[in-house]
């Protein structure tokens, strides 16, 4: 089995392309989904908007950490992936916020017919997937009350998850994931003594959504071991209340070990 390479540009116009369905392919294509349990770790860029507690924009390092399960079946690949993130070295100027971020997403995906670019074959996988995302925002600041230094937002959210690897040399892949909720259960603070508001709503992809996008290659140390180095980008939008958004740029080092 060969693994070439593919040009950046072009990956979200083939996973996204009309012209390619869900099919069942061969398992020669769907061992190109490394299976087993993989760590990451990563640490990067972070900055937020949490108009709850304040219209200034707080940045800083906000490292991540994450464990994730893949599972080759006949039809399908599954996978589930846990990642955390802490730091209460978020500022704007002098003053500090502690940010926490958690979240659980599980997907299955479908191998799409294989392609070629340039000659050289690419595989692609897309599929459904659900989300708990977390988010809590301290603010390091003396006040009166306790609500206006905390803000809480939760998204429930059922969304698309898609995978491409393009192979570059026998035991050097390039892989890209991009994944997002297109429908969410959503929950955010509310100030009761402000605004009659639910603190709960059903929020289209405009209204609160949680993306994520990666890029990198692995390399195989053996069949069952390889690691892999990726850029991650972090984007979340809630928009129902006072807004949240959310960016976040990490390099990422991951160990992925097949049993």
């Amino acid at each position: 089995m060969e693994r070439k390479c593919m040009p950046f540009f072009l990956l979200v116009l083939i996973l996204f392309s009309p012209q390619y369905c869900i099919s069942q392919e061969s398992r020669n294509q769907q061992t190109t989904f490394p299976e087993g349990i993989s760590i990451e770790y990563g640490i990067g860029s972070f900055a937020v908007t949490d108009e709850y507690i304040s219209k200034e924009k707080y940045s800083g390092a906000l490292p991540y950490f994450s464990a994730a399960w893949t599972s080759g079946h006949s039809d399908y690949v599954y996978h589930l992936k846990i990642d955390f993130r802490s730091s209460s070295e978020i500022k704007n100027y002098n003053v500090t916020t502690d940010i926490y971020q958690f979240s659980l997403n599980q997907g299955f995906s479908y191998a799409l017919p294989k392609f070629s670019i340039f000659n050289k074959d690419a595989y692609a996988y897309l599929g459904p997937s659900t989300e708990l995302y977390f988010f809590f925002n301290e603010q390091n600041i003396a006040v009166s009350g306790f609500d206006y230094a905390q803000s809480i937002a939760l998204l429930i959210s059922a969304g698309l998850s898609s995978r491409i690897f393009y192979e570059l040399w026998d035991d050097l892949n390039l892989e890209g994931s991009l994944d997002f909720g297109v429908i969410s259960l959503g929950f955010r603070m509310v100030d009761t003594e402000e605004t009659d508001a639910t603190p709960v709503k059903i929020l289209t992809l405009l209204a609160g959504t949680n993306l994520s996008f990666s890029l990198g290659p692995r390399y195989f140390l053996r069949d069952n071991l390889s690691v892999k180095a990726a850029y991650l980008f972090n984007f979340t939008r809630i928009s129902s209340w006072e807004p949240l958004l959310s960016a976040s740029d990490n390099l990422a080092l991951t160990l992925t070990y097949g049993f």
